[in-house]
């Protein structure tokens, strides 16, 4: 029954936000048509629906392809990695002393500030590229796994070797569960900053992407194919974070 109730108050809460949604769109849609905003500036959103034919024959596939597979590189490897060491730095004091210096000077330095230092490490290919985007996944999944694994408590720990177990079991039956909402949490941050620097790097170098498509269709003045897209950054956005929570409501249902 309490489950029933949730699931209606979160469809009502669904329905209002795509009722308010759709009022902002067609309240769009009438000021432009109306002359009320400069159409150059904010086309309708007819307009942009109807660009997107454009940008489909142009090689939208092909770019979103190539915008998707170095997003997903770059937090593969930035992130299996920071989880890891995450976690083992939250069982450790004496590793969590040694990192924490690195990760509290290196984290706050915007991490599309050190695309020129990785172009000199790995030259203009895209080696570079999923090296920035690594990067930037790293340090949001190292900080909150680390975190997640510093508040179990210790006494669920005792229990567990009170019974003969391993630090196999620990981690297993202890240190992974309970740190899962955070390590989740974490990856969610690391996957939506990936994706903006996956974006800037694109407008910065000018390679194929949804971004380099973007910035192309402002320099030549096509606003509604740029509309179009954020449209399609922000439906990819979707689809990476609807997945996690997802899963964080699965996997970790009793938080």
């Amino acid at each position: 029954m309490l489950a029933r109730m949730k699931a209606m108050s979160g469809a009502r809460e669904y329905g209002l936000a795509l009722a308010i949604a759709m009022t902002l769109l067609a309240a769009w849609e009438i000021a432009a048509r109306n002359g009320r905003i400069d159409v150059l500036v904010f086309p309708s959103p007819t307009a942009i629906v109807m660009s997107f034919g454009a940008i489909w024959r142009e090689g939208m596939a092909q770019n979103v392809a190539v915008t998707l597979t170095r997003f997903v590189s770059g937090l593969a490897l930035g992130s299996l990695p920071g989880l890891a060491l995450g976690l083992a730095m939250g069982r450790s004091p004496q590793l969590r002393r040694i990192v924490d210096p690195f990760i509290a000077a290196i984290h706050p330095l915007p991490k599309i500030v050190l695309f020129p230092v990785l172009i000199l490490l790995f030259g203009v290919s895209e080696w570079s590229r999923i090296a920035s985007i690594a990067l930037t996944a790293f340090f949001p999944a190292v900080i909150n796994a680390a975190a997640g694994a510093r508040q179990i408590p210790p006494l669920y720990l005792e229990v567990i070797r009170n019974y003969g177990g391993s630090r196999f079991d620990e981690f297993r039956h202890v240190v992974l569960p309970g740190s899962l909402p955070m390590v989740l949490n974490g990856l969610r941050i690391a996957a939506n900053l990936s994706l903006l620097v996956t974006i800037a790097i694109e407008f910065t170098v000018m390679t194929a992407g949804v971004g380099s498509i973007i910035w192309i269709a402002l320099q030549t003045m096509r606003i509604e194919q740029l509309y179009a897209g954020i449209v399609v950054i922000s439906l990819i956005g979707i689809s990476i974070n609807i997945p996690l929570q997802l899963l964080l409501r699965r996997m970790a249902n009793w938080m």
